[in-house]
């Protein structure tokens, strides 16, 4: 008996290549997020068919051809992809979790999920999540690494008691470096729970003592008396609705900074091993018979500096700027009248 006319079970070649390749492309798109029918189809072809004469990847019924791709990656390669909200999740890839990486590369995946993992960090929840992403695709051994880390190299830092809200973060985001905002803001100099208007341009997050800061220009603080200035706002006491992003927009050229000369110098107590901290850039080191050691360097934040200064206790005498020595003794005797009550 001849089948000479019968067609070939399974199709032609290219249509093989073209299934195989769409389902490639349809777990591609599920790693991105979930999707419904609709869309998965959408961009598939957006994906396939960019010639204008291109032949449409799908056969004419598209939707069918898509229920037999999902049934191929489930039955064919183990993955898990469920369907919730008319929406479908691809939950557990299978074995198509071929992203097999070495063990230094474990160490360090690990090392930054413990690190993004409740942590106060800007974008930590979404870094987080970026990384529960990259374990999935990993085999299953492979996982079990990475959970049988033992957390003993980890970074520690202080925790804020207000967290950052999450829709303080990317309102201000999305004016960094390009539009002025307005925003109310809980000083500290301002009594009770009274807060201050404040027109800024905005240029950088800084992440630092586990506090979020906006590193702004204030143009406009609502005291004439104040000439506009660069601060550092703590995020976390800006009052969330009432972030206005304004029409302004920020010139090419950022107003100058304000640079500071320091001159410091570390006990030997601190310094004699020469494995000193260089907060400042630049700095210039030049160790002292005696251990100690003497800093010259440059900052354009005097708070800052203070901050950073004061943690050497009596270890740490600062020479200039005289602005700087100032505040310093100035803080000193708030310490002395707080401990001698």
């Amino acid at each position: 008996m001849s089948n000479a006319s019968s067609p070939r079970r399974g199709g032609t070649k290219r249509d093989s290549w073209r299934t195989f390749h769409r389902r490639l492309f349809l777990v591609r798109r599920l790693v991105r997020g979930p999707a419904d029918a609709p869309t998965l189809m959408a961009d598939t072809r957006a994906f396939f068919n960019q010639a204008g004469d291109a032949e449409d990847i799908y056969p004419p019924d598209a939707r069918t051809a898509l229920r037999h791709d999902l049934a191929a990656l489930r039955e064919e390669f183990g993955c898990t992809i469920d369907r919730v909200g008319g929406c479908f999740y691809l939950s557990d890839y299978g074995r198509l979790a071929l992203l097999d990486l070495p063990d230094d590369d474990l160490e360090a995946l690990a090392f930054l999920l413990s690190w993004f993992d409740d942590s106060s960090l800007p974008y930590a929840t979404s870094v987080a999540a970026l990384l529960d992403r990259i374990v999935a695709l990993l085999p299953p051994e492979r996982r079990q690494v990475v959970d049988r880390d033992d957390g003993m190299v980890r970074l520690e830092l202080p925790r804020p008691s207000r967290s950052l809200e999450p829709e303080t973060l990317a309102r201000v985001r999305r004016a960094l470096g390009r539009q002025q905002i307005s925003f109310a803001y809980r000083s500290t100099f301002a009594s009770d729970d009274r807060v201050v208007i404040h027109r800024v341009a905005p240029y950088k997050i800084i992440f630092r003592d586990g506090h979020n800061y906006l590193d702004a220009y204030c143009i406009d603080c609502g005291d004439a008396s104040i000439a506009p200035h660069y601060q550092l706002y703590r995020m976390e006491r800006i009052v969330a609705d009432s972030i206005q992003i304004l029409p302004n927009v920020l010139p090419p050229l950022t107003p100058p900074r304000p640079r500071y000369r320091l001159h410091y110098t570390l006990s030997a107590a601190v310094a004699r091993q020469r494995d000193i901290a260089l907060w400042f850039q630049p700095s210039d080191v030049h160790f002292l018979p005696d251990g100690s050691a003497e800093i010259h360097a440059e900052c354009n934040n005097l708070w800052q500096a203070r901050q950073i200064l004061l943690r050497y206790r009596e270890h740490c005498v600062v020479h200039e700027p005289p602005e700087l020595v100032a505040m310093i003794r100035e803080s000193i005797r708030g310490m002395a009248e707080a401990y001698n009550t």
